[in-house]
């Protein structure tokens, strides 16, 4: 029976040993200056928002396919002088008439759904905003 032997031909360098890690030395923190307020500056009044700007209804049929849209164009349009009025109403006025009479029904904040209409009702030219 013949035994091989293998031996190798070129030696395997050592392994290396790992070097020890470098310890991160601590950030230091920059030098702020503190300077004296001597005014405070007044504070601006805010808007009304979105939602209380005034609305006038022009006239336009409803001629849209979304049933929400349509909605609340027909609400304005069926309105009673009583209820709201066509020349002067606001986003609030509207939903809220909208839910009243049933024709506004969703799952949502209904004023979400004016939001979400209203530069479509405006540039459509179903409604004009009225400025104060």
């Amino acid at each position: 029976m013949e035994v091989i032997t293998i031996t190798p031909s070129v030696k395997r360098p050592l392994m290396a040993k790992p070097k020890a890690k470098k310890v991160a030395k601590p950030m230091l923190k920059p030098k702020v200056k503190v300077t004296k307020v001597t005014k405070i500056p007044k504070p601006v009044t805010a808007t009304k928002g979105s939602i209380r700007s005034q609305y006038k209804y022009t006239g336009k049929g409803a001629e849209c396919k979304t049933a929400q849209m349509t909605a609340l164009i027909e609400t304005v349009n069926d309105a009673k002088k009583s209820d709201i009025d066509q020349n002067n109403f606001t986003a609030q006025d509207l939903v809220a008439l909208a839910v009243k009479e049933g024709n506004l029904t969703t799952r949502q904040d209904p004023l979400r759904i004016f939001r979400f209409y209203q530069k479509r009702l405006v540039d459509e030219g179903y409604f004009v905003k009225v400025k104060a």
